[in-house]
């Protein structure tokens, strides 16, 4: 059972055969990646899936759980495998409220160890790269060429992800600093200037990268 304070426990009533929908997924990747939307009318809805969905109640449950908390981060245990899912509010003028949320779903095997929050943090900053237009068009091609993007991050360029020692730790870290300084670059390439906003959030993320690389020596120290 994985301990961590966000968790929320969603028994399942057939888990194992959710589990079996993707678990030869989880034998080749290091997740499996759903994007997910809190829609004001049609109500919690999967809008594009790394793997076909044989169990879409099963997603509008997860987010309706999500939902249910404040928390932009949750874990939700499903006992075979879990889920961490962070929370991204796009701004939209015609929404109640003028926003709509949207949701950023890994689901690992339990016996992957936790995906750490700085590398959401990073994968919903490249999410945001597809901007607020096109993102509100729900069109799965849009989501299709994040994905492909996290891939290559992640999946093709075999970072790290998974923190089963602390030298992965620190090199998850380190990897996720490199991602930000890239991020940064490439704004100021294609745009010719960086926004205050973004430089801020930006270097928000990067220090949560290197707290977490200060709590991994401290650890160890303790040891």
């Amino acid at each position: 059972m994985i301990v961590n304070q966000e968790i929320a426990v969603n028994m399942s009533k057939n888990p194992l055969d959710i589990y079996n929908n993707f678990k030869e997924a989880l034998y080749q990747y290091p997740f499996v990646i759903i994007i997910g939307k809190y829609d004001h009318i049609l109500g919690p809805r999967a809008l594009y899936s790394s793997v076909k969905l044989k169990d879409e109640e099963f997603v509008k449950n997860l987010l309706r759980d999500a939902l249910n908390t404040k928390n932009k981060f949750v874990i939700l245990d499903f006992n075979s495998f879990y889920s961490q899912i962070y929370k991204i509010e796009v701004e939209d003028l015609n929404a109640r409220g003028k926003k709509q949320l949207y949701a950023i779903i890994l689901l690992r095997d339990i016996e992957s160890p936790l995906i750490p929050r700085a590398q959401f943090k990073r994968i919903s900053a490249i999410f945001r790269k597809i901007g607020n237009e096109k993102i509100l068009l729900d069109d799965e091609q849009n989501f299709d060429a994040f994905f492909h993007e996290v891939s290559k991050i992640y999946i093709d360029k075999e970072e790290i992800l998974p923190l089963e020692s602390v030298n992965l730790q620190i090199r998850s870290g380190i990897n996720t600093i490199q991602g930000f300084c890239e991020l940064i670059l490439e704004d100021k390439k294609n745009y010719g200037k960086l926004t205050e906003q973004n430089t801020i959030t930006f270097i928000e993320m990067m220090l949560d990268a290197c707290k977490e690389i200060i709590e991994s020596i401290t650890n160890m120290n303790s040891f």
